[in-house]
């Protein structure tokens, strides 16, 4: 449970502890001031340590706040072209090429291919301050992309190594395309938290800001 004492603000525990160090005092008979002053003190004396170290706790959190901030505002712009590379994929894989009739897997591996970015564990790292988890679900979005990346690259070299004999089924597409979709579901959520974090903390400058109005 947590303790309310924590809550206090450290002028209130301060006055609290002084208001019992002299009420002790009125309790007790002269000859032992000494010993509830030392008493008094060595209270006092854990006061303060624990309120340095939730002030040091305070000052981390919120310089760990201030650089979700700035890789929030970094990525986001990033990982929305990602994103959107990997949902015309996924939402390809559901669709006939009734132009260049080309088969579903062959546009959906291309279409895969061409949704690359940059952005590394590290850099998700520190996107663990930002409410929702946004850094949890990108790094699980971004496994899922792995991991069909990784399929359809074995049923292509599956397929070229057959020749005519083996040719990837619509079926097995769509599979990869649903699993592809689940990815982009976790990382359309996440781009959200970013995109939100990224207008506080790097806001578009006002007028006044720019022409100095």
């Amino acid at each position: 449970m947590k303790s309310r004492f924590l809550n206090v603000p450290a002028r209130e525990g301060c006055a609290l502890l002084i208001g019992a160090v002299i009420g002790a005092l009125l309790t007790q008979a002269p000859t032992q001031w000494l010993d509830v002053l030392t008493a008094g003190g060595t209270v006092g004396a854990v006061i303060v340590a624990l309120w340095a170290a939730l002030w040091s706790r305070h000052v981390q959190e919120v310089q760990a706040k201030d650089r979700a901030g700035l890789y929030a505002a970094y990525i986001a712009a990033k990982l929305e072209r990602y994103v959107d590379a990997l949902q015309t994929a996924s939402t390809g894989a559901f669709f006939d090429d009734e132009v260049n009739h080309t088969p579903n897997f062959i546009r959906f591996r291309r279409e895969l291919a061409e949704a690359t970015t940059n952005i590394s564990l590290d850099m998700l790292a520190h996107l663990i301050p930002v409410d929702g988890r946004a850094a949890h679900r990108l790094a699980r979005g971004m496994a899922l992309v792995e991991e069909v990346q990784r399929v359809v690259a074995m049923e292509a070299a599956r397929e070229g190594e057959a020749g005519a004999g083996y040719q990837v089924s619509n079926q097995r597409t769509l599979e990869l395309g649903g699993q592809l979709g689940e990815a982009v579901d976790l990382m359309r959520v996440a781009l959200g938290e970013c995109h939100s974090l990224a207008a506080i903390y790097a806001k578009t400058p006002t007028a006044e800001e720019i022409y100095g109005e």
